[in-house]
């Protein structure tokens, strides 16, 4: 998965938003937290993604914010979608 990647390297730089819940964690840790399989994470981190992306130009700020919202739900989008809906 392409933003598996450039998650890897942008971890590694500062934070854009300090204090995000899921601060320094991988999408692997985030998966293990919830006991959840990574490539269902992965797909619902996709949508988070886009999601955030309705809401700022900076892909890496998007990333960071669907963490922290995969962190505290890893259905977050799923269920975000179905209220939208």
């Amino acid at each position: 998965m392409k933003y598996i990647k450039l998650y890897e390297e942008f971890i590694s730089e500062a934070n854009l938003i300090p204090g995000g819940i899921a601060n320094g964690m991988s999408l692997e840790d985030i998966a293990k937290k919830h006991g959840v399989d990574l490539t269902e994470l992965e797909a619902e981190y996709e949508k988070g993604i886009k999601v955030e992306m309705e809401h700022t130009g900076d892909k890496n700020v998007a990333m960071e914010i669907a963490r922290d919202h995969l962190y505290e739900d890893p259905k977050y989008y799923t269920k975000l979608a179905k209220i939208e809906g």
